[in-house]
């Protein structure tokens, strides 16, 4: 049977799946129990229970993936299609999903686990002369095995196996994709059923899926596998470090001090008597409380057990520091401001990475998409890739221009010391103005409505905005 999983696979799928719980939230995190949170040597299974119950976990994670995102998206990218794809623009994916939809997943996974795959089809049944290609996604966990090899002097990817949702199957099954170059594009399907045996010994079935496909558009064969396999910082089909993995770690690592933290307060704020003497179960006391009464035999003692918890500074200090790691492995939105001992110089560097980070990430998949739309726009309207632009803004932080700078904006342009381009420029740049709109476009417009502008420039000019 031929391989089902590429040999580094095992390696980062349970990384992949640390993050995936760590970005859910506390109660997912809590429902792995010992996976996350060891249970302490000698604690009952139901003290164990209450342990993982009291530990608080601190969402840093999740906010920081949403904002780095946010920064990304919050402008929509200029996307320029030819008229045979632009029905792309609203139904971009399988799932009728719109591009902006399909481009806010494609930033989400590659910001988290590094790693998403995007296949591109043509409606294999319902297909009309107008039907335009659509784009399947596949998450880091869904790309189980793939082959490069040398063609014509290039790396090219020869093999690619993806696992399909099919919710027909059964308990266990899975059905496969497995595309292959020999040397032109060949797809089969398979379903693939694991027997768990016990340890070391599951077997594995793969059965294939109707027969052999070799997809033809304009009357030719494919010679390349099309697919894009997006990363941080490439678009190579081998796996990289997750951006996330350092900053979920110790995410996980203070959710573990936190379990220690809370359960160490709790015993520390249960004090326990004891009593020293001739007790039996006859005279031995039931109850406590200002309501309880004790009659125990002569020379009895009686005191209250407590514990001073003395470590729970450190234990303290230690969450104290894990923050801090978390604020410079990139959770600026949750630690405001330097670490303890971080200086200037530092959070400077450490904000660089970060944009470093976003910068790249926009590189990679602006390139990625914009590869598999030309494709698109080639299989259905030969000689129109050329036509598709896509630009996605990579002014990651926002910069708004206020009030007061306005106003000495338009006085300096009124009084002739700023041409009017230039003033249309400083307006852009401060995001009063659509960025995706040329500096033509909205000169334009000006012009189309110049009448209400006459009457608007007096009122700007005597201050109106001061």
């Amino acid at each position: 049977m031929a391989r089902i999983q590429h040999p580094t696979y095992s390696e980062w799928s349970f990384a992949y799946q640390k993050i995936r719980d760590v970005l859910r939230g506390q109660d997912q995190v809590q429902a792995q129990g010992e996976l996350y949170l060891p249970r302490p040597e000698g604690m009952s299974a139901s003290a164990y229970q209450a342990y993982v119950r009291r530990a608080s976990f601190y969402g840093v994670a999740e906010r920081t993936l949403s904002g780095l995102a946010g920064a990304i998206t919050r402008t929509p990218p200029i996307l320029t299609l030819p008229s045979r794809i632009d029905s792309m623009r609203e139904t971009a994916t399988f799932e009728g999903n719109s591009f902006g939809v399909l481009l806010e997943e494609v930033v989400q996974e590659v910001l988290s686990v590094g790693r998403i795959c995007l296949a591109l089809d043509y409606p294999a049944t319902g297909a009309t002369p107008g039907s335009a290609p659509y784009i399947s996604t596949f998450k880091a966990e869904g790309i189980l095995d793939w082959r490069t090899e040398l063609v014509n002097g290039r790396k090219t990817l020869t093999m690619i196996r993806l696992q399909e949702d099919n919710e027909d199957l059964r308990d266990g099954a899975e059905q496969h994709l497995v595309m292959t170059l020999e040397p032109a594009l060949t797809v089969r399907r398979y379903h693939v059923t694991t027997q768990r045996n016990g340890p070391g010994l599951n077997a594995t079935t793969e059965v294939q899926v109707g027969d052999d496909v070799v997809p033809v558009v304009n009357g030719s064969p494919l010679f390349e596998i099309p697919v894009v396999v997006i990363s941080p910082f490439n678009l190579k089909v081998d796996v990289e470090k997750p951006p996330m993995l350092d900053l979920v770690n110790v995410n996980l690592a203070h959710y573990r001090n936190s379990a220690d933290y809370e359960h160490s307060l709790f015993l520390t704020s249960q004090p326990t008597p004891w009593v020293a003497g001739a007790i039996n179960e006859k005279n031995k006391p039931t109850t406590i409380g200002s309501g309880a009464f004790w009659l125990l035999p002569e020379g009895s003692t009686c005191g209250v057990l407590e514990i001073s918890g003395a470590g729970i500074g450190s234990i303290k200090d230690a969450m104290a520091d894990k923050v801090s790691q978390m604020a410079s492995l990139g959770a600026r939105m949750v630690y405001l401001g330097k670490g303890r001992n971080e200086t200037t110089d530092t959070a400077k560097l450490r904000t660089r990475d970060e944009l470093s980070l976003l910068a790249s990430t926009v590189n990679m998949v602006e390139a990625g998409l914009l590869k598999l739309l030309r494709l698109a726009a080639e299989w259905t309207q030969p000689g129109s890739s050329d036509q598709v632009v896509l630009k996605m803004h990579r002014d990651f932080v926002s910069s708004q221009m206020d009030a007061t700078l306005l106003t000495a904006l338009i006085k300096a342009w009124q009084s002739g010391a700023l041409s009017h381009d230039s003033l249309l420029m400083n307006l852009k740049r401060g995001e009063l103005i659509d960025p995706n709109r040329s500096l033509e476009e909205e000169q334009t417009l000006i012009e189309e409505e110049s009448p209400g502008l006459t009457n608007i420039v007096p009122i700007l000019g005597n201050g109106g905005l001061n």
